[in-house]
């Protein structure tokens, strides 16, 4: 289970989806009334980065996982290059604009799939000194079950996973990343101009 806004992944989906079931039209309903409750109640108290981050170690009980480790160096890689796809694209210049499919013969897929293997590959050889990030990755592990949040301080990136056998483990987990967001928090300003920080706090606090 992930919690996180990675633009990593890309989905090729059909013109005809199937329609909501019973349960997700529920679901949505409850959604959209527990966002409508969130938006209605919420009040500006931001936190910074800085302050997120030790909430979650102090706070949550997070150990930082140390920048030397392999585990470390596999996502800051990953999530460099997707930043400079997200935000600074101009960096790769005439691959700068994202591939399109433009329809589902085998032959376009493929060409649409080495096309964007060739963009992420040109974004990880962007120097560092050109484009950075400010990754830090916190984790819990009891052997069993395994949660871990991520913060990227330049851009104000929060994300999570998790993964466990423990009955009730995954909501707990929903709980504490919910909790995260909720620290992290919006600025009057925020909630005036409904900016990306506003949006992704509301959405998180109404997911269940």
């Amino acid at each position: 289970m992930v919690r996180d806004g990675k633009p990593t992944s890309f989905f090729i989906v059909g013109k005809n989806n199937s329609k909501q079931t019973p349960k997700q039209k529920i679901q949505k309903f409850l959604y959209d009334v527990r966002k409508k409750r969130i938006v209605k109640s919420l009040k500006a108290n931001p936190h910074s980065m800085e302050q997120v981050a030790g909430y979650i170690v102090t706070g949550l009980g997070f150990s930082e996982v140390d920048k030397t480790k392999a585990e470390y160096k596999t996502e800051y890689f990953q999530m460099r290059a997707s930043f400079i796809l997200q935000y600074k694209p101009e960096l790769l210049g005439d691959l700068a604009e994202a591939p399109k499919l433009e329809n589902h013969k085998e032959e376009t897929i493929e060409l649409f799939m080495e096309q964007i293997e060739q963009r992420q590959k040109a974004a990880e050889d962007i120097p560092t000194d050109t484009f950075d990030i400010d990754l830090h990755i916190y984790k819990k592990d009891d052997g069993n079950n395994q949660s871990r949040i991520t913060v990227e301080k330049n851009y104000g990136y929060i994300g999570g996973s998790a993964s466990g056998s423990k009955n009730g483990f995954m909501r707990e987990f929903d709980k504490t990343f919910r909790k995260v967001y909720q620290y992290y928090g919006v600025t009057q300003k925020d909630i005036d101009n409904n900016t990306k920080r506003y949006i992704e706090l509301v959405k998180t606090l109404a997911r269940r």
